[in-house]
């Protein structure tokens, strides 16, 4: 396949023009779209004469003797868009032109505005922030899986140990706690994943060619896009080309994707964007080994349509679907999970109004998502749907250079139906219903929040409130936060903040829950330092704690030993009965530039631990992994060539539940979270070259996931001996060595 995609691209090569002497010449600098830095080692091909011409040091190139006409010219380098450009040179005369090349899978636009601010922006006074672009996110993300949360665990804090699932955690808070924010707008409904069980695998539902940066950010931070514990992981979906029509197809051995875009009407006040993935890699696995334990395919769409009404007004809408299904191959019991299949929409529509001190925005936005699961038989073990509706507006006025007012209100309204049943093997080939667990219900949150920015001869300063309330009005709740930093001489930026989030249950534990529960709350402090050792290098250290309060708990759902004996897992009860803590510190060495070594190491130390204020329980979180390494180096070999080291290392975190005795030999206790899992270290590589045919490029992914080979154990859901106590299968060997290659055609 890869052989023909090839020689496809070879068959479309045009006949160059003959070189006619002249004395036009053409000039130009090739630079950074994000940074305006000039980008050294680009080549730069005027097609129709076959001239060819490197950007120096100073990303500036030039071409003599040239004759007069309209050419064609492309510009290429490795980690950057290709670009290709008509330009009309005048007879005897000489053009200067500009590129701006933007990173990953961006867009090119002809204009660009010289300034030196920061690679991205980045909120005053938080100190765990880490934001990248698409060129990062191209650079991180697996060939195999094409997810831009798995991109996202190996960001400065994040921590994991499940290669099957996009999920991660931040400061040992939970993936649950965490908000997912997309164009603005937070939405939990955008993982492919098994509803109802928790050992099977998930998988982001977006395509990382289509977004332009995503930013995660832990601690004390605003609380503008909504209320939550944990840390923010916020996406951002870039605009489609309005320069041209341009056409990019990936494909690997495990999947395909297509993106398409170009620009709306012939004014190009406007651009579309579509893209299309697809996962076979369940297919491959189940005709490579079909004795293989569970597979989970899938397929999505998105797409993103802006258009300018006026100069001030812009309509924007974007829409996310996704299809997922399951294969297990041996369930062995009348509740094990054979095939499941789950579904999800996410929609928005979005005005926004502009003017050079006022803005506002209302957006409205939608969601859908089912699911049903079966066992071996057919029989129905559970399905169910969940749909939410959510209003937004946004207001932001700026009084005066050093000083933005912000304000916001938010209305959501949720729905979530389920039946979860339960069977009994009668034989072979019956089972029979022994329960059914319904639940259900609605809910509607309003919240509204106010935030004032001042930037003073000192440094810059946040300080803002949101206040929140479920549909009856009876538990109202208030967020906020302070922030600030300050420069220290030329070299040095600290930042220091403390907030307090809130977060609501969601239905689903309301349900299940004996008495009324309130939202979870938590106080934030940091304290951090940036310090910048060079022009592309940079260091940050940070210091954080985290105080928590009536954290809920699941109760009955997992087996314990109870006065020497065993009680088993029935329906879970929630209550607000935690009490936590977490406290830790973090450091990062970062490089960023056009070319050379780029990339961060990132360590972070921490501890956290819950007080059960109803059963007097000590024990360490689900997610408290004491050290963690994460390490992410990229060396640009010249303009068609890179390679790329991705390190992801952790201590043993504990294996949920009331265990004892070791990883591979455990059996329940009346101790929780005391046996804890072997480290983990993953190491992968991989490199990529681009070839470049006249206007086209084709661009050769090479990847090793677990280049060692290491055998990394992860969590899964076992069963217990009831006579010995013995629990087996709570743990599974994580994914091993495995190599994957991969192209992309950019027309």
């Amino acid at each position: 396949m890869l052989a023909a995609l090839f020689l496809a691209v070879l068959s479309l090569l045009p006949q160059q023009k003959a070189l006619v002497p002249g004395q036009s010449t053409l000039q130009g600098i090739v630079l950074d779209a994000t940074t305006q830095q000039p980008i050294a080692g680009a080549r730069v091909w005027i097609v129709d004469v076959g001239l060819t011409a490197m950007s120096g040091a100073d990303g500036r190139f030039q071409f003599d003797y040239l004759p007069s006409g309209v050419f064609t010219i492309t510009v290429s380098q490795i980690g950057y868009i290709f670009v290709k450009r008509t330009i009309d040179l005048p007879e005897k005369s000489t053009l200067g032109i500009v590129i701006a090349l933007a990173e990953g899978q961006g867009t090119y636009t002809e204009n660009v505005t010289v300034t030196a601010g920061p690679e991205r922006p980045t909120t005053p006074g938080v100190g765990a922030q880490t934001v990248i672009g698409s060129g990062g996110l191209q650079s991180l993300r697996s060939v195999a899986t094409d997810d831009p949360l798995r991109a996202a665990q190996a960001l400065p804090g994040a921590t994991t140990g499940d290669d099957f699932r996009s999920e991660f955690s931040v400061r040992g808070a939970t993936y649950r706690q965490m908000g997912i924010v997309i164009d603005d707008i937070a939405t939990p409904l955008l993982l492919h994943e098994v509803r109802g069980h928790d050992d099977t695998g998930s998988v982001a539902m977006i395509n990382t060619d289509i977004l332009d940066s995503v930013a995660l950010t832990a601690g004390a931070e605003p609380q503008k896009d909504g209320a939550w514990l944990g840390g923010q992981l916020k996406f951002t979906i870039r605009e489609g080309s309005r320069d041209r029509t341009q056409l990019r197809i990936a494909a690997s051995d495990t999947g395909a994707n297509a993106v398409v875009e170009g620009p709306l009407g012939g004014s190009r006040r406007g651009s579309w964007l579509f893209s299309a993935r697809k996962s076979y890699a369940a297919w491959l696995i189940r005709k490579i080994d079909p004795g293989y334990g569970s597979t989970l395919g899938f397929y999505d769409l998105q797409t993103k349509w802006v258009y300018d009404l006026t100069s001030r007004q812009q309509l924007q809408f974007v829409a996310i679907g996704g299809d997922a299904d399951y294969f297990q191959q041996n369930t062995g019991t009348a509740n094990g999970l054979h095939t499941a299949n789950s579904r999800s929409l996410v929609g928005s529509l979005v005005w926004r109004y502009l003017r050079p001190t006022f803005q506002a925005s209302q957006r409205v936005s939608a969601a859908y998502s089912d699911f049903i699961n079966r066992g071996l038989l057919g029989q129905n073990q559970g399905d169910g749907h969940t749909t939410s509706v959510i209003a937004r507006t946004d207001v932001t006025w700026l009084p005066s250079e050093r000083l933005t007012a912000e304000a916001g209100f938010q209305r959501e309204k949720t729905h979530d139906q389920r039946v979860l049943r339960d069977y009994t093997l009668v034989n072979s080939s019956t089972v029979k219903l022994r329960s059914e667990d319904p639940y259900g219900g609605d809910r509607v949150l309003s919240s509204a929040y106010a935030q004032a920015t001042a930037k003073t001869g000192i440094g810059a300063f946040i300080v803002g409130a949101r206040g929140l309330t479920d549909d009856a009005g009876k538990t109202p709740y208030a967020a906020w936060w302070a922030l600030g930093e300050s420069p220290v001489g030329t070299r040095v930026t600290v930042r220091a903040g403390i907030s307090r989030a809130v977060q609501y249950p969601d239905l689903y534990h309301t349900f299940y829950a004996p008495t009324p529960l309130v939202p979870e709350r938590a106080m934030h402090y940091d304290l951090s330092a940036d310090i910048k050792l060079t022009e592309t290098v940079s260091a940050r250290v940070n210091a954080y704690r985290r105080t928590e309060a009536d954290i809920l708990r699941s109760y009955n759902h997992e087996p314990r030993l109870v006065n020497g004996k065993l009680v088993a897992a029935t329906i879970p009860q929630f209550r607000n009965s935690l009490t936590g803590l977490s406290r830790g510190a973090e450091f990062m060495l970062q490089r960023k530039a056009p070319t050379g070594l780029v990339g961060w190491i990132s360590y972070g130390y921490g501890r956290t631990s819950y007080t059960d204020n109803l059963t007097a329980e000590r024990f360490d979180g689900d997610f408290d992994q004491r050290h963690t390494l994460n390490v992410f180096l990229e060396e640009r070999l010249s303009y068609r060539t890179a390679i790329s080291l991705k390190v992801r290392t952790g201590s043993s975190p504990p294996i949920p539940g009331y265990f004892s005795g070791s990883y591979d030999n455990l059996f329940v206790s009346d101790t929780r979270n005391q046996v804890r899992l072997p480290q983990y270290l993953r190491i992968d590589a991989r490199a990529n070259r681009t070839f470049t045919f006249n206007q086209k490029r084709l661009t050769l992914f090479v990847e090793v996931i677990n280049l060692t080979g290491r055998a990394n154990w992860g969590t899964a859901e076992g069963g217990v001996n009831t006579r010995t106590f013995a629990a087996t299968n709570w743990t599974e060997k994580l994914i091993p060595w495995l190599p994957s290659i991969g192209i992309l055609i950019e027309f």
